[in-house]
């Protein structure tokens, strides 16, 4: 009996031992799943808030696209509070839209001056300081927004320097500095996005620049003096120097009928201008070697007498032209009914297949300008069609074309 006892206690032993092993290692399996958990709730759950943080911004943003201010409103408001670093200086900047869209000025400062003040590692801080610095301006706190554009253009990337660069250029401007607004309008072109608001803009305050240096009295960067020789006159010197007659007595403080002297000197600006009239959004580019040297909105044609697209050169100018309506008596300069306007600048295809009665002129209606109403022909207020004739001279040659892209400034015709 006694060696049965101990042989059924030798089998138990290690029967005993192996159960014990297995629940040891549930129970370690338990436990290690439960911190696998606890870590991967760990990591999940922040980033299934800022997605839906995200998607709560995208749906606040869909909500004031559907016209519905005041729910945008309330969710971005929400978001300013609860999105964090990353997402609430967003709500924060859309909440600014949402006032001033309301005609809510003051709110709206005050929501982007703490974007600018409150998050200065936040990627959104540039372009809050941008919105800052322009509504400081309009409220006539120059100084304070010089002071923020002036650490934008050293700091930001190059659409947003633009926008610093343009509020540098409006307070040249203002000082009458025409030199040191046109380098600042002709770098912020170049950084800003290609047609957008800041590009338009920094394309209008260019061509200004460059319109008055090229007609001011004082010498400029680009000009040059011309001696007076024996047997000249402003015509024959505008023809020997490609410059206009306009632009030479504009250019020295003097009249057409001027009597010049031996040895006269006279300044002049050489250019060999060329023009682009973009027929899709009713734009002309006047450009020289350097690029836009100034952007001009034109009226042109119906879509049942659309522009002609193609290349053409500028013919013989007229002042005050008569207008010989098809099918009617001349209509003279003057006359209510005279849709030339004030000057009249031929069109004349070196392309086979082109209108031959094209021409860009003035108008007699300023309310069409930007639209398409003229029988074809590229159409300005007068006072531009002016500017742009005491400019170019004949010859100058001109492309219409349906689009123009980045690049456009750079090709040659």
């Amino acid at each position: 009996m006694a060696k049965r006892y101990f042989a059924t206690k030798r089998k138990q032993e290690p029967r005993l031992l192996k159960i014990t092993l297995a629940i040891c290692a549930v129970l370690a399996l338990a436990y290690g799943c439960t911190v696998l958990y606890g870590y991967f709730r760990g990591w999940v759950a922040p980033h299934e808030v800022e997605a839906s943080a995200v998607n709560s911004l995208d749906e606040a943003r869909a909500l004031a696209k559907s016209g519905d201010l005041a729910g945008a409103e309330q969710l971005a408001a929400t978001l300013a509070e609860d999105g964090g670093e990353a997402l609430a200086p967003q709500a924060l900047l859309l909440q600014a839209e949402l006032n001033a869209a309301a005609g809510k000025e003051d709110a709206a400062l005050a929501l982007i001056q703490q974007v600018y003040e409150q998050y200065p590692a936040s990627p959104e801080r540039p372009a809050a300081a941008a919105r800052y610095a322009r509504m400081l301006e309009k409220r006539g706190q120059q100084d304070k927004a010089w002071a923020i554009y002036e650490d934008l253009r050293q700091t930001a990337p190059p659409a947003l320097r633009a926008e610093a660069l343009l509020g540098l250029a409006r307070k040249a401007e203002s000082g009458q500095q025409t030199a040191s607004a046109r380098e600042l309008y002709k770098t912020a072109l170049s950084d800003a996005e290609f047609n957008s608001t800041p590009w338009t803009e920094a394309a209008e305050g260019l061509g200004r620049m460059q319109v008055a240096a090229i007609f001011s009295t004082e010498p400029a960067a680009e000009s040059k003096l011309y001696e007076v020789e024996s047997g000249d006159s402003l015509t024959s010197i505008g023809i020997k120097l490609n410059t206009t007659l306009r632009l030479l007595t504009r250019a020295n403080g003097i009249e057409e009928g001027a009597t010049l002297r031996l040895g006269q000197k006279l300044k002049y600006t050489p250019k060999d201008f060329r023009i682009v009239i973009e027929r899709s959004t009713c734009r002309l580019f006047l450009l020289d070697k350097d690029g836009l040297f100034k952007l001009y909105r034109v009226g042109l044609g119906m879509p049942e007498h659309v522009t002609a697209l193609g290349k053409y050169t500028i013919g013989n100018k007229q002042k005050d032209p008569t207008w010989f309506k098809p099918g009617a008596e001349p209509i003279p300069p003057g006359d209510p009914q005279n849709e030339l306007g004030t000057r009249w600048m031929p069109l004349v295809p070196v392309e086979e297949g082109l209108p031959t009665d094209l021409g860009i002129h003035g108008t007699i209606a300023p309310d069409t300008i930007g639209q398409y109403k003229s029988h074809g022909c590229p159409r300005m207020l007068n006072e531009e069609v002016e500017e742009l004739y005491d400019l170019v001279v004949r010859s100058t040659p001109v492309e219409i074309v349906e689009a123009v892209g980045p690049d456009f400034m750079k090709l040659a015709l």
